[in-house]
């Protein structure tokens, strides 16, 4: 294409808005580039804006003790050799960098997320103590003027990821209450590096959808990128590099279907993730990896609970957590810790009988009046009234007949749990033993079994359907360590970048703590705009 055939022509374009994609915007721009972000909702942020904002930077040096071999042999003995060992490293390298970056160029502040153990802390190289989690400061949403309101955000009513307010006040939610300007977590987050967009001179144009990258000629080469601006086709010329930010592929049936490795019932996500990176890599002949993964998290789907006319899904992680709860399949047996982190649940969803089919999927979260009583559930407040389908039933009996759990098994079940929790423990998957079991617990408890192990003894008995679903996809376009997309020959596209959701997750099947997705896709956003603005490699 002729410089006439551009409708408008940037060094660097940035498609989407989360962590990843104001990352590499900010990097581009500092590093001396021109650039475009274009996000395909009407506000800005992504999964980003809407999830707890913390980022896992393994060996950052805020705190005592983190070593680069020890984050690396951690995720290793998670991953099963399903990492990119050259990737990992880079991302481990680079963290503080990165954050260092971040903190001079924009107003985000990072600290450290006290007491936040890693997800399998009792693995080579694992932290029980944490340290290796980074919260944003609350910060003034104010300062962004006539951006504050443009922030995406879900629904003001129960958090889809679980947050209730002991929760929001670990995450410092409670200071909202002295101004309606303090925002915490992932708004915190998007809001102090959207100010540092803004401030490097670079204003998200939102309503605008990436759907083609353009080609230059025969050799391969991304010049450009076509846009569905508002109804309006616009072609935009990348002279640097177009970077691929603009998540994955959670929300579209087919790609779903086509790639993950067992059933994914519904993403926790923004609507907005359809595939649209992947299928504009695949059109160029992008090489793909872990497109079988995805951040896996329990789910609810509460009836008639919908997001922009879809059907919607919501994390469970408190109610699955504290005492006097379990999680049963339709034969009424436990399968799982039901404490353990959101991601490591999905093998046992995922679990496939050949004769039975995923025996495991739906399943049952079942829990007693006195766990109702003290801790609520999903937006119930302590001692509320249960509404249709929660499945009040007087007795196991009554609610295995209402639910269609297996009464015996059941009854089975529920017998074995109380003799465990009446010993102190759970023999048949431990329960309470790992030092993040009691992280989301009750923390009025003395011990981390204490936790999170509780009878259930107490009529009536409720049953909330259980299924599996995910945070976002982890799979997409193979990466070099700056974030250039590769060909399936191996060669990189020149031109063409990709980072967060879009690009192939680097730590294969691992997630190693809090902000596992988050701190990854600000390394490599940050890679890749400081390598599409100079044109260097910067391994």
């Amino acid at each position: 294409m002729t410089v006439g055939d551009w409708d408008d022509e940037f060094d660097v374009v940035v498609l989407g808005t989360g962590g990843a994609g104001l990352t590499a915007a900010l990097t581009a721009a500092v590093n001396g580039a021109s650039v475009a972000v274009y996000e395909k909702s009407a506000t800005v942020g992504g999964t980003t804006a809407v999830s707890g904002g913390i980022a896992w930077i393994p060996a950052h040096t805020r705190a005592p003790g983190l070593t680069v071999e020890a984050a690396l042999d951690y995720l290793r003995a998670q991953s099963f050799g399903a990492m990119d060992d050259e990737l990992v490293s880079t991302f481990v390298r680079t963290g503080q960098e990165m954050v260092d970056f971040v903190e001079k160029h924009s107003e985000v502040r990072f600290e450290i997320a006290s007491g936040f153990p890693d997800y399998k802390p009792e693995l080579p190289g694992g932290r029980p103590s944490g340290g290796r989690s980074l919260s944003p400061l609350p910060y003034d949403i104010s300062r962004l003027g006539a951006w504050q309101d443009r922030i995406t955000a879900f629904p003001a009513d129960y958090s889809n990821v679980g947050f209730d307010a002991e929760t929001r006040a670990r995450l410092h939610a409670d200071i909202g209450t002295a101004s309606d300007n303090v925002c915490v977590a992932g708004t915190a987050l998007i809001a102090g590096l959207l100010k540092g967009v803004l401030d490097a001179g670079v204003a998200p144009a939102t309503g605008c959808r990436g759907v083609e990258l353009i080609g230059d000629g025969g050799d391969g080469r991304i010049a450009g990128v076509r846009v569905d601006a508002n109804g309006t086709s616009r072609r935009v010329r990348a002279r640097r590099g177009v970077i691929l930010a603009n998540g994955g592929f959670e929300w579209d049936t087919t790609l779903v279907e086509a790639f993950l490795r067992g059933p994914m019932r519904g993403a926790v996500s923004p609507p907005n993730n359809t595939g649209d990176a992947l299928r504009m890599a695949m059109a160029h002949g992008a090489d793909l990896a872990n497109m079988g993964e995805a951040w896996w998290v329990p789910i609810v789907r509460i009836p008639g609970d919908t997001i922009d006319g879809q059907q919607r899904s919501r994390s469970v992680r408190l109610e699955r957590t504290r005492p006097r709860s379990i999680i049963v399949n339709r034969s009424g047996r436990r399968f799982v810790n039901e404490a353990c982190d959101y991601n490591s649940m999905a093998g046992a969803f995922h679990y496939l009988e050949p004769r039975g089919g995923y025996v495991n999927d739906p399943a049952w979260i079942v829990f007693d009046a006195e766990h109702l009583r003290r801790y609520g559930f999903l937006g119930v407040a302590p001692g509320g009234a249960a509404p249709e389908w929660f499945c009040e039933s007087p007795d196991l009996a009554a609610l295995a007949a209402r639910t269609g759990i297996e009464p015996e098994g059941l009854a089975q079940t529920v017998a074995a749990w109380n003799r465990g929790v009446a010993a102190g423990a759970d023999p048949e998957f431990g329960r309470g033993a790992s030092a993040y079991d009691g992280y989301w617990g009750d923390d009025q408890a003395d011990t981390p079994a204490g936790r999170t192990l509780g009878p259930l003894d107490t009529a009536p008995y409720y049953a909330v359907p259980l299924s599996v679903g995910a945070m976002g996809t982890k799979g997409g376009p193979r990466t070099d360590a700056d974030g250039r997309v590769l060909h399936v020959t191996g060669r990189p596209i020149r031109g063409l970048f990709a980072a967060g959701n879009a690009m192939a997750g680097v730590t294969g099947r691992a997630y190693g703590g809090a902000g596992g997705t988050i701190g990854p896709a600000m390394v490599f956003g940050f890679r890749a705009g400081r390598a599409a603005a100079t044109g260097d490699s910067c391994v």
